[in-house]
């Protein structure tokens, strides 16, 4: 015996706004949640800053080698928080599409809520294909820009300063090049990769602040329509 489809039948506009405005909380409180984990992560990055600051000028022995660990470390809570960010902005997108296009509509005293709006349709296609919304260059580069460039900054600067310092004051640029070096390497070559270094965090920083895309050009074709519910999205 043939199995019988099951009768579909339409949502009210009330049950419509009902399920809508219950999902609408639990997408708000998943994307806090996602927020609260970057802030997390955050709090380690500066916490080991300052760990590896206190602990690599404590004694003169300590060489500046240390100071190496530590951006590894940061650069490694980097990675993390960029992955949890991919994670926050695709929650995040959800609840923006709600929020602009749901709320704000009741607010108006009008709301597209068929099943052919706009919104509901990207709504709906989101959550059966969920996708990342930034990539991970992206994700890294706006990491940096918010929080992780003045960390970064701080260790060279510390890891500079260590090296004028340490183990004794250096008194000239030759003296300053010998207490660079890193076993067998020259002091210009540890400068010169640390210069490589940071000029790659510049890029990511400039990369990831640039606009390409995503939740900002999900309907790029309806932006000169000033009453669609995704303009400005």
């Amino acid at each position: 015996m043939p199995d019988s489809a099951p009768d579909r039948q339409e949502l009210t506009r009330a049950e419509t706004i009902t399920a809508l405005a219950h999902y609408y909380r639990a997408e708000a409180t998943r994307s806090l949640a996602w927020r609260e984990r970057l802030d997390r992560t955050t709090n380690w990055a500066v916490g080991t800053t300052a760990a590896f600051l206190g602990f690599s000028f404590s004694h003169p022995e300590i060489t500046h080698s240390s100071f190496l660990f530590g951006l590894a470390m940061i650069y490694v809570l980097l990675v993390v928080e960029a992955r949890r960010f991919r994670f926050y902005d695709a929650y995040e997108y959800r609840v923006r599409l709600i929020h602009q296009n749901f709320v704000h509509s009741i607010l108006q005293g009008r709301m597209d809520h068929g099943p052919e709006a706009p919104w509901r349709k990207e709504l709906a296609q989101d959550l059966l294909h969920p996708r990342y919304k930034i990539s991970r260059f992206q994700a890294l580069g706006q990491r940096i820009h918010a929080n992780y460039i003045y960390l970064f900054a701080i260790l060279l600067a510390g890891w500079l300063l260590k090296i004028k310092l340490h183990p004794l004051p250096a008194r000239s640029w030759r003296q300053y090049l010998d207490q660079a070096g890193i076993g067998g390497w020259p002091g210009w070559l540890t400068l010169s990769l640390m210069a490589i270094f940071f000029v790659h965090l510049l890029f990511l920083r400039h990369f990831g602040r640039k606009q390409r895309g995503g939740r900002d050009l999900v309907y790029p074709h309806e932006s000169n329509d000033q009453n669609s519910p995704l303009t400005d999205l």
